[in-house]
C-alpha cells in the first residue's frame, strides 16, 4: 500500500467536495471499490483518471501531488489517447478554458480594489479567496495542455541524440 499526500489528497478532496465513493464511481464509470482502492493506496492511477478526479473536485492539486509523488520528472510519459484529441475534445478543452477565464475575468476589478492598499482585510478575504480559487481552477485547465506540449518539445530533444536534454 502506498499513502502519501497525493492518496491522502485524494480522500480529502472527495470529502470536501460532499462526494460519497459511490459519486465518484458513477462519474468515472468504474466501482466503487476501484475508489476505495485509489484512496488506499492498493492500485495505481493513469493520468487520465486524475485529471479527471482533478475535474470532479475541482482541485488542481490532486494532480499536482499525483505528478510530484506518483512519478518522477523524467517518468511523465503520457498515453497517446491522453496526448492525441479529435476534434470534439479540442472544443470541450476550450470550452473549459473559456468558462475558467471568464470566472477569473470576473474576479479581477474586485483584485485589484483589494490590492491597492496593499493590505487584504478580513472583509476582502472572501474576494481574494474567490479569486485565488478561480485562478486554481483555470490552471488546472491549462496545465494539463502546457504539460504535454513541454513534453514533446522534451521528446524532439532527446531524438537529436543529445546526451541530456531539459524543457
Amino acid at each position: 500500500m502506498k499513502i502519501n499526500q497525493f492518496r491522502t489528497k485524494l480522500f480529502e478532496a472527495r470529502k470536501e467536495r460532499g462526494l460519497s465513493q459511490l459519486d465518484v464511481a458513477l462519474k468515472l464509470g468504474v466501482t466503487q471499490s476501484r475508489i476505495s482502492d485509489w484512496e488506499l493506496g492498493k492500485e495505481d492511477l493513469r493520468v487520465e483518471t486524475v485529471i479527471a478526479l482533478s475535474r470532479i473536485y475541482e482541485d488542481p492539486e490532486v494532480y499536482t501531488l499525483y505528478m510530484s509523488e506518483e512519478h518522477g520528472a523524467d517518468d511523465l510519459v503520457f498515453s497517446p489517447n491522453w496526448c492525441k484529441h479529435s476534434g470534439q475534445d479540442l472544443r470541450l478543452v476550450a470550452l473549459d478554458i473559456q468558462n475558467e477565464y471568464n470566472d477569473v475575468s470576473e474576479e479581477i476589478p474586485r483584485l485589484m480594489k483589494i490590492l491597492r492598499d496593499g493590505v487584504i482585510d478580513d472583509t476582502e478575504r472572501t474576494d481574494y479567496n474567490s479569486f485565488i480559487q478561480q485562478s486554481k481552477e483555470l490552471v488546472a485547465v491549462l496545465f494539463p495542455l502546457i504539460l504535454r506540449e513541454e513534453m514533446q518539445k522534451k521528446k524532439a530533444l532527446q531524438d537529436g541524440n543529445l546526451e541530456k536534454a531539459y524543457i
